[in-house]
């Protein structure tokens, strides 16, 4: 059996880092630490109640939270259904239309012979009369 390790809590109940200058340290926003964590912190007891009484845990005791207990992580699990509608794309929702518009089919002979007019007048110098 593994024996119980103590713990100290601190959470960080604002939304910008604490740094706690007295332990040199920065606890994250929004998250708890555990400074008795020996993988991670080389805290003892009497530094960490000395800085919760008069250190920079006091101080900042409007930010942080000394707790006594871990923090649970509750997981919601979402269920899957098998009957639920997933969109594919093969299928699409709209439907295209190629439609045909008789104005628009012109052969190139027609078309020369309605613009052979716009380019005869084109070709036309404009005469200036001096008077």
């Amino acid at each position: 059996m593994k024996p119980t390790q103590s713990a100290f809590w601190v959470t960080n109940m604002s939304n910008r880092n604490v740094s706690l200058a007295d332990l040199n340290l920065t606890i994250k926003a929004f998250s708890s630490v555990n400074l008795l964590d020996r993988k991670h912190y080389a805290f003892n007891i009497a530094q960490l109640k000395k800085s919760e009484e008069s250190g920079s845990i006091f101080n900042k005791r409007n930010k942080i939270v000394v707790r006594q207990v871990a923090p649970q992580i509750i997981k919601m699990a979402v269920p899957a259904l098998a009957e639920t509608y997933i969109p594919s794309r093969e299928r699409s929702v709209y439907s295209i239309k190629e439609e045909k518009y008789e104005e628009l089919s012109l052969s190139d002979e027609d078309f020369a012979k309605e613009n052979a007019d716009i380019v005869e007048l084109d070709s036309i110098k404009p005469v200036i009369s001096r008077g």
